[in-house]
């Protein structure tokens, strides 16, 4: 009887291990299959990703924005003294405004004039891509924080972004794009560049390929920002806009430069926005 008991237990032991063995390779192979999957899934991803970014039809006008890009970057390190005027559903002024610009990430400026309603600086600051610091030496406050559009806009006095003020007061422009924007041509002459929530399309010279003027729409195709360049110039060998003016249609908002005194190459520029120790100091980490 013990020895018939024992045989059960035996074969129990055996059947039992038998089936964790089998659900033990059952699983592996299972977890195999999944890590396989995901290989084969982020392959794919890279397969798509590389045809999207190497097809013809884009590398061609990559190599247009290219062409023009370099072209715009022969016009830096400038200094001008400008008139500007600004347009706004509370401001409509005319004043002057000092730039300084190291292409692509330094922008400094001073404006003063009427709209100021003194004779003293009114406003100077200076900007790079991660953040700025602006003195308003009328309410004697000085304001730091990032690089946003909307704190662009407030100091600004229209909304852009820092490529837009980059290329409005540099009186250059250059095409941006990122690598998951669909890019295209609608003929020789205009470059358009479609992102998730935005059209942009860049007007060139026929010949000279440089930016003449570009516009953002929206998904209702609305043109809400538009951007010209006018009274052309040779720099450098690139060409540099003595008028500038950035648009909002829909508002008939807009801010005009018209760049009178300026130099180029200007390798020793001072960016520094002085301010006195003793005046008000606010943080806009928005």
């Amino acid at each position: 009887m013990k020895n018939i008991f024992l045989l059960f237990f035996l074969t129990l032991g055996v059947l039992t291990f038998s089936n964790l063995y089998s659900q033990t390779e059952d699983t592996l192979q299972t977890s195999n299959d999944t890590v396989i999957t995901a290989v084969d899934t982020l392959s794919i991803k890279d397969s798509v990703r590389n045809a999207f970014l190497n097809s013809p039809e884009r590398l061609k006008v990559v190599a247009l924005i290219n062409q023009v890009n370099e072209t715009s970057a022969k016009v830096d390190l400038i200094h001008s003294e400008s008139i500007v005027k600004f347009k706004t559903s509370s401001i409509d002024e005319t004043g002057e405004i000092e730039i300084k610009i190291k292409k692509k990430d330094d922008l400094w400026f001073r404006i003063w004039g009427s709209f100021a309603f003194v004779s003293k600086d009114a406003f100077i600051a200076h900007f790079n891509r991660k953040k700025f610091i602006y003195f308003n030496n009328l309410d004697e406050k000085v304001i730091e924080g990032t690089t946003t559009d909307n704190n662009i806009g407030y100091l600004a006095r229209i909304k852009c972004s820092f490529d837009d003020l980059m290329n409005v007061m540099s009186g250059t422009g250059s095409v941006v794009y990122s690598n998951t924007d669909t890019l295209s041509t609608e003929n020789e002459n205009v470059i358009v560049v479609k992102g998730k929530e935005r059209v942009v399309k860049y007007t060139l010279d026929a010949g000279k390929k440089y930016v003449e003027k570009y516009s953002y729409y929206n998904s209702k195709k609305k043109e809400y920002l538009r951007v010209n360049f006018g009274n052309f110039i040779n720099v450098n060998g690139g060409y540099f806009a003595k008028k500038v003016d950035i648009t909002k249609p829909i508002t008939s908002e807009y801010i005009k430069i018209v760049n009178e005194n300026y130099t180029t190459n200007n390798q020793n520029m001072n960016f520094t926005v002085d301010f006195p120790s003793d005046v008000r100091r606010v943080k806009w980490d928005k």
